[in-house]
């Protein structure tokens, strides 16, 4: 059967972009385009997946023949209560790569990454993660569409997400690799990981970072160049070439992103959230044989 043999399936915000870019890179791997087709997240995606068709989803990784190993990177599949199974009844012997960090950093970078793309219309992190008000995406309120999306500590439960896994597929068929160890050795991480899939090791040397942090300077012309509207975009396709509507968009892109550093975080929020998901850290390091009681400090 064609398509993925090893998915990695998230967190957000915990390095899939970077080990996305690597794997593709190597000469043995086809890592499938786009980056995140969110087939199997349907029950948290919605209709607003990339890729909604199994023929399309195959098309997805057609690019490179020769790949002994395929793979896709779509980090909702870990949030989503159903993927583990549908991903276990499309590919039993398939093999899993999980990515954490400390759930207040996921949510703090999570929330900065959804204002960028037109996923949160609250500038302010603490006002966003304790608004009880339903989250919808940019692209459902343009559309005049209805699309909701997982709250900032439903996206976090890590536990619970990959307990569902470790259910399906076996802690053997699982390789969780933790934010914290990217960052201080990412390339024994990397050839860890070459090794779990089976792959050669193709002598990276370069590990450069991927998916810095960025801003939007205005969320209006944000959401209007992510989701001009049905009228515009068919106007757009009739009078201008591909090529032109291309360059225009990533003209319109770059005037509107600044890369900088995200703010820090409130130290009293911290202090706050620290508290409230020591109990989860605690049962992640029980899952994983592992003191996370770093992740556990609010300084």
């Amino acid at each position: 059967m064609p398509g993925p043999t090893f998915f990695i399936i998230g967190a957000p915000k915990c390095g899939t972009t970077a080990f996305y870019t690597w794997l593709s890179a190597h000469p043995q791997v086809c890592m499938s385009q786009p980056k995140e087709p969110q087939f199997f997240s349907g029950d948290i995606f919605g209709h607003q997946r990339n890729i909604t068709h199994l023929d399309d989803y195959f098309r997805c990784f057609g690019h490179k023949p020769q790949a002994k190993e395929i793979g896709e990177a779509s980090t909702c599949h870990l949030a989503s209560p159903s993927a583990a199974k549908l991903i276990k009844r499309f590919r039993p012997q398939g093999k899993i790569v999980v990515m954490l960090r400390d759930p207040v950093e996921v949510m703090h970078s999570l929330h900065s990454e959804r204002i960028f793309s037109g996923m949160e219309n609250i500038r302010d992190f603490s006002t966003a993660l304790n608004a009880t008000a339903e989250r919808t995406w940019a692209a459902g309120r343009f559309r005049g569409e209805r699309v909701i999306r997982p709250t900032y500590r439903e996206m976090v439960r890590f536990s619970e997400q990959l307990g569902r896994f470790i259910h399906c597929f076996g802690r053997d068929r699982i390789r969780v690799i933790l934010y914290d160890d990217l960052v201080d050795s990412a390339a024994a991480v990397y050839r860890d990981t070459l090794n779990f899939l089976g792959l050669e090791d193709d002598r990276r040397d370069s590990f450069e970072v991927v998916n810095d942090n960025k801003r939007v300077r205005s969320l209006t012309l944000q959401g209007f160049a992510l989701h001009p509207g049905e009228t515009i975009r068919r106007f757009g396709h009739l009078a201008l070439p591909k090529p032109v509507r291309t360059y225009m968009s990533g003209v319109l892109n770059r005037l509107n992103t600044v890369q900088e550093p995200r703010p820090p975080m409130n130290p009293q929020l911290r202090k706050r959230l620290v508290m409230e998901f020591e109990p989860e850290i605690q049962a992640l390091s029980v899952l994983l044989e592992r003191d996370l009681s770093a992740w556990c400090k609010d300084d």
